[in-house]
């Protein structure tokens, strides 16, 4: 599970901490070359290859920093960091698991509502697999998956109770390869995210191309760990350039053709449309998938119930004593809003519509997203609006610890 720990950031200025890690980085590559170098005097050309594709990185951060570029910084460090990596020699693996398991060898999917979880590269293994993130949706809706390995965004559709793969298109992402913490670090964001609108191109700067859909990074749980920043989009780009050839980076945005954009534009809701950004896209077995959509559905439902019963105390139980509410709102004042305003009601409706249920694969299951829209009535107020739970579980069982308006 995810630890929800205050990150602290040094104050140091961000062309400081590139150099420092560049040095770093420097020092390791010639200890790990010396180390392949005498164990493995036959690959000296392979090796000597990879001394100059890692020193040429090395001279573009030292450019790049005393022009004071940091995007191009970022794309250096990062292909020199993968170098480093290259040269590292490979985990032994140990002998017990050395041999491949077979399709009948591998055990039996677990009982409670938590799905296994296999990485792949774009496509499920077998018709009994999900995407990991994906739980439940409205029937018909589009979702997407933006993975940052490949540069791939995937568009999946739920229908006849599973998701399918209708689109992948290529895209690129922030220059740092690492995920997005605060303002000006050039990353692109990792966690579940949904659509806010969508602006035509007309209305924006020319490298915007033909339009933008807005995220709403930061979301709860980026807020709750300190990340800040802002203005992440899915967008096109300047007309003539072509994605990953003119536009190989971006500064924290996920960049796709204009023609592509224009295609998403014309079946994607630009309201409450989810898209996750994950460094791999994982697939989950189908059938634990839907016990898990079964139990979560459960939980929203019973939550439902108990605020028709007007038995507030129930009501509350769903709420974690972290909860924090879309008005930034504590528990406690929220437990004393919720007990001075049920004791004017005398009936209660809500209707939950349009639910769609996903898990940010960083939380290791423990946290789920849930985007609908609600429909309350009451003999004196009614109100429609559009809410995201942050829903998380412990010895308890799930509870709710946060919310949204989208």
């Amino acid at each position: 599970m995810k630890n929800f720990s205050i990150n602290r950031y040094s104050s140091a200025p961000v062309y400081l901490k590139i150099g420092i890690a560049a040095i770093i980085l420097l020092f390791l590559s010639n200890l790990l070359l010396l180390y392949l170098f005498v164990k493995e005097r036959n690959n000296n050309k392979n090796l000597f290859g990879l001394i100059n594709r890692t020193n040429k990185d090395f001279n573009q951060i030292h450019e790049s920093l005393k022009q004071k570029d940091m995007q191009k910084a970022f794309r250096y460090l990062t292909e020199a960091q993968k170098q480093v990596v290259a040269m590292l020699p490979a985990a032994p693996v140990p002998a017990e698991k050395a041999a491949a398991v077979t399709k009948e060898q591998r055990p039996a999917q677990p009982t409670q509502a938590k799905a296994a979880v296999t990485t792949v590269a774009s496509a499920p293994t077998s018709l009994q697999d999900a995407p990991y993130t994906f739980v439940f949706a409205d029937a018909g809706e589009y979702l997407l998956i933006c993975e940052k390995d490949t540069k791939i965004l995937h568009i999946f559709r739920f229908s006849d109770g599973k998701f399918s793969l209708i689109k992948q298109y290529p895209c690129v992402i922030g220059a740092n390869n690492h995920g997005k913490t605060r303002e000006g670090d050039f990353a692109t964001p990792e966690g579940v995210y949904f659509f806010l609108r969508f602006t035509p191109g007309k209305t924006l700067a020319e490298n915007y191309g033909y339009g933008a859909f807005v995220l709403n990074y930061p979301n709860f749980l980026d807020r709750k760990e300190r990340k800040d920043g802002g203005g992440i989009w899915l967008h096109g780009h300047s007309a003539g350039k072509v994605v990953g050839a003119d536009i190989p980076d971006t500064k924290g945005c996920i960049v796709v053709s204009n023609d592509a954009l224009k295609e998403m534009s014309g079946y994607l809701k630009s309201n409450g449309t989810p898209i996750a950004i994950v460094n791999k896209l994982q697939f989950a077995n189908l059938e634990s998938q839907k016990e898990l959509a079964k139990e979560l559905r459960n939980f929203i439902n019973s939550w439902r119930l108990s605020w028709e019963s007007i038995n507030t105390k129930k009501y509350l139980s769903f709420y974690a004593p972290a909860f924090v509410n879309s008005e930034g709102m504590s528990f406690n004042a929220f437990k004393h809003h919720k007990e001075k305003t049920n004791k004017s009601k005398k009936f209660i409706r809500v209707k939950v519509e349009n639910l769609a249920i996903l898990m940010p694969p960083e939380y290791g299951g423990n946290v789920a997203v849930a985007r609908f829209q609600q429909r309350y009535n009451s003999n004196n107020f009614k109100s429609d609006s559009k809410k995201i739970f942050y829903l998380k579980k412990g010895q308890a069982g799930w509870q709710i610890i946060g919310e949204s308006s989208y």
